[in-house]
């Protein structure tokens, strides 16, 4: 495969990512991404998943997955550019969710991997307390054990995809009725939650345990960022069906207990519906990404939350299917410093053209 955007030595690709956390960095980072954003058509070790019952730790055998990282890391390197491709424990699989007893189930038509609501859940005494030898945290980290002999210190690892405590009531209680939960049971929802935050810490914590360090720092699953050693990857997706004063009060401290849990934690946004960005301003984040979704705002439409984000201080990125008009506008109209952005592309000639359009010029 020819025709990428430069490839930098990984030292001088770690440099710059410091440089961008520091909000010390010239021209705004760039990088690409290839293939589908569903986990279950990126991989193709996943195509034996069977769809006729539950999923359990033993349907993911591991060994796959490595040749898949071999290939996506290869394919990521011939793009080019600023980012550096990271592995994890497979992303498809809600390992929350299934630590907790939700059944998870796959969908090869979709790409994705979905829990389903528990058959017995009454509240807090329902939430387990964290076991590293559940049998999905003991695979979560045989995945990293594996991919750290593989890797060889040719590419770093990351904590996985890690969805919220919103995201984990919905998942328990069902959505939308983890909505109407809170409205009639908070006490309830709020021991629940708390139960859920602690939860999450350990399983970051225990992930991290087994991550080495890459040039000083780790990766960031699929967005390929290098981060600070002892980062985390956090999400909030089914904060968009709150209000903001249902996020004020059961999820924002929460949140505010996982981003002091860590060293490092970064925080991924959908611009739909309710987007706590103002919330995340005031907690102890490293960077906040923002998706440029297919099916909503453009760069242009989200410039105000962008420059909110950059104003105040926090390293942003920027990620999505961009268009010509999107890239040209970041580009033209956001300042550089703690500026990331990370376009989808078919193949690495057009990557080449777009850091040609992007840097060069």
């Amino acid at each position: 495969m020819t025709g990428g955007a430069p490839t930098f030595p990984m030292a001088e690709r770690v440099a710059r990512f410091r440089d961008y956390y520091g909000r010390r960095n010239e021209l705004p980072l760039l990088g690409f991404f290839t293939g589908s954003e569903y986990p279950l058509h990126l991989y193709p070790a996943s195509r034996s998943l069977p769809i006729d019952r539950p999923l359990q730790p033993d349907d993911f055998e591991v060994a796959p997955y490595l040749a898949d990282c071999e290939r996506l890391f290869t394919t990521h390197e011939a793009c080019g550019g600023d980012f550096i491709w990271s592995g994890c424990a497979f992303w498809g699989v809600p390992w929350l969710e299934a630590a907790l007893g939700c059944p998870i189930l796959a969908d090869h038509t979709t790409g994705s991997i979905h829990a389903e609501k528990p058959t017995r859940f009454n509240g807090p005494e329902d939430v387990p307390s964290f076991d590293p030898q559940n049998p999905w945290m003991t695979k979560a980290v045989e995945f990293l054990d594996a991919m750290a002999t593989a890797s060889g210190g040719r590419w770093p690892l990351a904590t996985t995809r890690m969805r919220g405590v919103a995201d984990l009531l919905a998942a328990l209680y069902g959505q939308p009725e983890f909505i109407f939960a809170m409205m009639e049971r908070p006490d309830e929802v709020q021991a629940v939650a708390d139960r859920l935050t602690a939860y999450w810490i350990a399983f970051g914590r225990l992930q991290l345990e087994h991550i080495p360090l890459f040039h000083g720092g780790i990766g960031s699953f699929y967005y390929n960022m290098w981060a600070p050693a002892g980062t985390v990857w956090h999400q909030e997706d089914a904060a968009a069906l709150l209000s903001p004063e249902l996020y004020a009060q059961f999820i924002r401290a929460c949140d505010e207990r996982i981003a002091a849990a860590f060293d490092g934690c970064i925080m991924h946004q959908h611009p739909t519906r309710f987007v706590p960005t103002d919330f995340y301003l005031e907690m102890n984040f490293t960077a906040l990404e923002l998706h440029v979704d297919e099916s909503g705002p453009r760069a242009e439409q989200l410039y105000a939350t962008h420059m909110k984000i950059l104003e105040h201080g926090m390293p942003l990125l920027i990620w999505g299917h961009l268009s010509e008009a999107d890239l040209a506008w970041i580009f033209s109209r956001l300042p550089a410093a703690g500026l990331a952005v990370m376009t989808t592309v078919a193949e690495p000639a057009e990557a080449g053209r777009i850091w040609q359009r992007c840097i060069t010029t």
